[in-house]
This record gives C-alpha cells, structure tokens and sequence, in this order.
C-alpha cells in the first residue's frame, strides 16, 4: 500500500527531448560559429589598425614622487608631477 502508482510521472519515466546530432547539423553549426567569429577577428584587426600609440618616459622627470612614496609613512602627502608633450599627427575620429 506504500508503493507510489505505477505511472510514467511517478516512476520518472516520462519521455525527454533528446537533439538529433546529424553531420548535416553539426558541421553547419560549426562553421557557422566559425565563420562568425572570424568576422569579429577581421573586425578587431581592422578598428586596432587605426590606433596611434606614443610613449613617454616621464620616470627621470617623477622621481620626485617616487622617492616620497618609497617610504610607507609619506602615504598622506600629495605630489603632483606633470609632463608636457606635443602630438606630432592630427587625430582622426
């Protein structure tokens, strides 16, 4: 009397979806998944391309501060150190 009913709910035999995997399927999935993601590779490469980059040792001109803050009691006294520099190109957006 202490046994559940013989049906498909209890017994947790109710049918599930399964996917059919067919080559059809899987080889469209993945060149799809392919194809988009190279289109956001040759994206990425395209928009980096116009990226203009400038580098300036500012370490000899800031030694200032970094000799105040080699010591950990120095941490509330501010230091400003600023560098001056010239764009050569004319930026594009």
């Amino acid at each position: 009397s202490r046994c559940p009913d013989n049906s498909a709910f209890k017994q947790q035999k109710l049918p599930a979806w399964k996917p059919q995997l067919t080559i059809g399927a899987v080889l469209s999935s993945f060149f799809l998944t392919g194809a988009f993601c190279l289109s956001v590779g040759v994206c990425l490469i395209l928009s980096t391309n116009s990226v203009r980059e400038i580098q300036i040792d500012y370490s000899d001109k800031c030694s200032d501060c970094s000799k105040l803050r080699e010591n950990s009691s120095n941490w509330n006294k501010e230091c400003h150190c600023s560098v001056n520099f010239t764009i050569k190109e004319d930026i594009v957006v």
